[in-house]
């Protein structure tokens, strides 16, 4: 039987080499899932093959692409490895959240049912670790990977920590991204680089430079909270408010509002109105421009480093989807 055809994000037409390897990618992933539960195989299988923006296997892809690739077959299966731990974190994230939407469509969990989704995050998890062991051969990448792991699951376990915190800082906010958000790009950074040849100086710049857009990335979508409404963004606005979880342009705001604290301190009771004055408030005070001032500093980061990056065509991509990236507005 044949297989549906694959519709990837718009932003790969330009780039037609690298969007056949990320098909291939989903292909590879799609004959990873084997699972004797057929409503968890439908639903993994019928999930990839909607496509999507596949940012962090084509960052493995890409970085492997600046030196020679020792087995191509590996490459793209430790980029599939990526997108499978990616999926896994999103899966339980909207189990945890009862999360009903992501980015315009029903959530994975309101579409299949919360057993299904915990079981396939858990199937994904361990796909994750097979093809890791099964395709990497070096010892100590697999210790560094594993640590990578360990790194932003923790991330998640520091958001949940972090929950209806009302003292908490944007010193706490970074630790929380870099871990949730930051370690799985440079994740996606370091699987291309064990797939190459790379110099140490090489190595060093390109983690940097994964790592800022991703602490980057994760500042500019929890800004999107406070500039989009819920038609273009995807997902109830300022819902993230209601279960606890307070982004940079909120914490960078309420520490000089108590009006803000006290409508915090009614946690998962506060009404939509309210949520819209927290919003307000936020705006204002310049909490947004605050947020965006420290997203720059990162994204200047990242491009410095892309600059001192050799010439390669992997290069020019890079600064094109991450210029793409870094000023989107959904």
């Amino acid at each position: 039987m044949s297989q549906p055809t694959v519709t990837l994000h718009p932003m790969w037409h330009n780039y037609p080499n690298i969007q056949i390897q990320l098909e291939a990618v989903l292909d590879r992933i799609t004959q990873n899932i084997q699972t004797s539960d057929d409503a968890v195989q439908r639903a993994l299988v019928e999930t990839f093959q909607s496509g999507g923006k596949l940012l962090r296997p084509a960052f493995t892809i890409l970085i492997a692409s600046f030196n020679e690739v020792k087995d191509h077959e590996a490459l793209i299966q430790l980029a599939a490895t990526v997108e499978m731990l990616h999926a896994a974190s999103l899966i339980h994230d909207d189990i945890i959240d009862d999360s009903p939407t992501r980015r315009h469509v029903p959530s994975f969990q309101a579409r299949f049912g919360k057993d299904v989704a915990v079981y396939a995050g858990d199937i994904l998890f361990a796909l994750t670790f097979r093809a890791l062991a099964d395709y990497t051969d070096d010892i100590q990448m697999i210790r560094k990977m594993t640590r990578y792991l360990e790194t932003i699951l923790n991330g998640e376990l520091t958001q949940r920590v972090n929950h209806y915190n009302l003292a908490m800082t944007i010193d706490n906010y970074k630790e929380q991204i870099a871990g949730k958000t930051a370690a799985l790009f440079e994740l996606s950074a370091q699987l291309g680089l064990s797939a190459s040849r790379p110099t140490a100086d090489f190595a060093n710049k390109a983690l940097s430079f994964a790592n800022n857009v991703g602490m980057a990335f994760q500042i500019l979508d929890d800004i999107l909270d406070y500039t989009s409404d819920d038609t273009k963004l995807g997902k109830p606005a300022l819902h993230d408010i209601r279960e606890g979880v307070y982004t940079a342009p909120l914490i960078l705001t309420m520490q000089n509002h108590q009006g803000i604290s006290e409508l915090l301190a009614k946690r998962e009771t506060i009404t939509d109105d309210e949520l819209r004055t927290i919003k307000t408030l936020v705006v204002a005070d310049g909490g947004v421009e605050k947020a965006q001032s420290l997203a720059l500093q990162y994204t200047e980061q990242a491009m410095s480093n892309l600059d001192n990056l050799p010439d390669h065509e992997s290069k020019d991509i890079l600064i094109g989807i991450s210029q793409l990236l870094l000023a989107r507005e959904d």
